[in-house]
């Protein structure tokens, strides 16, 4: 493990969880709109990780870094400061639940707290009007961001329960209701009895 990484970030174990502390928080948002933060940051993105469990991407940032930053839970942005846990795979990473998207590295462990505000706010809107704003979801059919969507499938994850709901924006659901080709609309017939 690099020196640049803080001990305390890492578990010992494939996985683990690891208390947020003074060495560094950490961001999480949707993983489904949290894949378009990953793109708009590019190489300026530190280490990242995936947690399927709770359906976030989380970054990795100094400690501090996001204290300014409103509260925007609304739209599913959560900061990890001190005392707050999370599950954290180890540096060899982990298969089957959090798992690394860039690992930390001495030269990759923190993302600029600034540069990622900015990317959030690219792809979803200003933090200081999320409660105004409201969640975002992702359209199952073109991949645009939307406030107004419909709901199109709903499912529950068998590995931890979660339910999970697909969802098209308007012009999308108008398009297949009204004679569209429906691609992203899949109809299941019931088996025979």
């Amino acid at each position: 493990m690099n020196r640049a990484v803080p001990t305390s970030l890492l578990p010992d174990a494939p996985i683990g969880i690891r208390r947020a502390d003074d060495t560094w928080n950490a961001v999480a948002t949707p993983d489904d709109w949290g894949h378009q933060v990953l793109k708009t940051l590019g190489h300026h993105s530190g280490a990242a990780m995936k947690d399927p469990t709770l359906g976030h991407l989380v970054w990795f940032i100094p400690p501090g870094g996001a204290d300014s930053w409103p509260d925007a839970h609304q739209m599913s942005v959560f900061v990890y400061r001190a005392g707050d846990v999370l599950t954290v795979p180890g540096f060899r990473g982990w298969h089957d639940g959090s798992r690394w998207i860039h690992r930390p590295s001495a030269r990759r462990t923190f993302t600029d707290p600034g540069a990622l505000r900015m990317a959030v706010e690219h792809v979803a809107g200003p933090l200081a009007d999320a409660e105004a704003l409201g969640p975002v979801w992702v359209c199952c059919r073109c991949g645009r961001l939307t406030r107004d969507p419909v709901p199109v499938d709903s499912w529950e994850s068998v590995s931890n329960g979660r339910r999970r709901t697909s969802w098209a924006c308007q012009p999308c659901w108008s398009g297949t209701s009204q004679g569209g080709d429906g691609r992203h609309l899949h109809l299941v017939c019931e088996a025979p009895q």
